[in-house]
């Protein structure tokens, strides 16, 4: 892979970037669950409010069951239940793209995770995921930024001035790596260099080209 002495950091989105997610697979959990009023809260880029609110830490897991239970007229649901049924968004992470975040941190570029996501799914990912190739998630980063832990949301310009506040990275010199329109959009204004894949695309066969582009 080439080195490009004008990039040093790369930033990643985690859900539709390195994770694959299944929209589908989540609105039918929910559906088996008799709550079939949360398939259309489903989106892969921006969640609905009500997961919105967890996602920027104003909520936590509970009071998130909460709200659906109430929503959904299902108070006998259990929070466990409503976890695995919305934990039936993530489809897994391709191990190749695990190694391209492997090779790209030996070859001296600084790694970053900047997520919309939340303490629901978190914990899932960190667990069953990221540690398909024997190693655990902080592994592959420098640092991971979780909107539920700097209860900043994207595509807000707050959350990108925090991470570079916090990480010393300059704009100028970092890929920012997402599937949201939107969140590309506002790293772009605060001058990032941007790539948006498409959904599950194997953007790891050819990051050397994308890098090039920068």
């Amino acid at each position: 892979m080439t080195d490009k002495r004008n990039i040093r950091n790369i930033v990643f989105d985690l859900g539709g970037v390195l994770v694959d997610l299944d929209a589908a697979r989540c609105k039918e959990a929910f559906c088996a669950l008799g709550m079939p009023q949360m398939a259309v809260l489903i989106d892969p880029c921006y969640p609905a409010e009500i997961f919105a609110r967890m996602e920027r830490g104003d909520l936590s897991v509970h009071e998130t069951c909460d709200e659906i239970r109430r929503l959904t007229q299902r108070p006998d649901v259990a929070d466990e239940a409503i976890a695995r049924a919305y934990q039936a968004f993530v489809a897994g992470i391709p191990v190749e793209k695990l190694r391209l975040l492997e090779d790209l941190r030996r070859e001296g570029y600084g790694i970053y995770m900047l997520s919309n996501n939340n303490p629901m799914v978190m914990p899932y990912i960190a667990s069953e995921c990221f540690t398909i190739d024997g190693h655990d998630m902080p592994y592959y980063f420098d640092r991971i930024y979780l909107s539920y832990e700097l209860h900043e949301l994207k595509p807000s310009p707050a959350i990108f001035r925090r991470v570079i506040a916090d990480s010393g990275i300059r704009p100028e010199e970092t890929l920012f790596v997402d599937d949201g329109a939107r969140n590309v959009e506002a790293a772009r204004a605060l001058g990032f260099h941007t790539y948006m894949p498409a959904s599950r695309e194997a953007f790891n066969e050819r990051f050397d080209e994308i890098l090039a582009t920068c």
